[in-house]
């Protein structure tokens, strides 16, 4: 059953985040997470807790990813529960010229959740999808329609 009235909600815990990124502000960043939240990065670090989601970002943000510009696009939010939200994110950091590694995007599930009557990200799992050789026709299939969701993003 969805719960549509709470999607704002879900919508303002992501826009928080990127606002601290484009912000520099790793604190910022990590205003919308839960005290102990569970973080996975596009590098497969891992880190539980605000304060250390906090402090990584202040440190990339300070460094690595220093003048970036960042954005999201919520894809979709499916409610488990009136208090349990998982969405998909696609963020895009605009790449500049000193930093070529950039990938186009990234992939983020996001779990939610309301406690006390207000939404944390409890859970964010962020990657880096890459290309590797077709498996089949139902591969080639959601390839294809990932790919055109995708392009359809890039124009809006």
């Amino acid at each position: 059953m969805p719960i549509m009235h709470d999607e704002p909600e879900i919508h303002n815990l992501i826009d928080q985040f990127i606002e601290g990124w484009n912000a520099g502000d790793g604190f910022m960043c990590a205003r919308p997470f839960a005290e102990s939240a569970d973080f996975t990065a596009v590098t497969g670090q891992r880190v539980r807790g605000r304060d250390l989601i906090a402090r990584g970002h202040a440190e990339i943000l300070s460094t690595v990813f220093k003048g970036t510009h960042n954005s999201a696009t919520v894809n979709e939010i499916v409610f488990l529960r009136p208090d349990v939200a998982v969405a998909d994110v696609t963020f895009r950091i605009k790449p500049t010229p000193d930093k070529p590694w950039i990938p186009k995007y990234s992939s983020c599930g996001v779990v939610a959740t309301r406690e006390d009557g207000r939404w944390t990200i409890a859970v964010f799992r962020n990657m880096v999808p890459f290309d590797r050789p077709v498996a089949g026709p139902l591969d080639k299939l959601t390839r294809e329609e990932a790919q055109a969701a995708f392009e359809q993003q890039a124009t809006v």
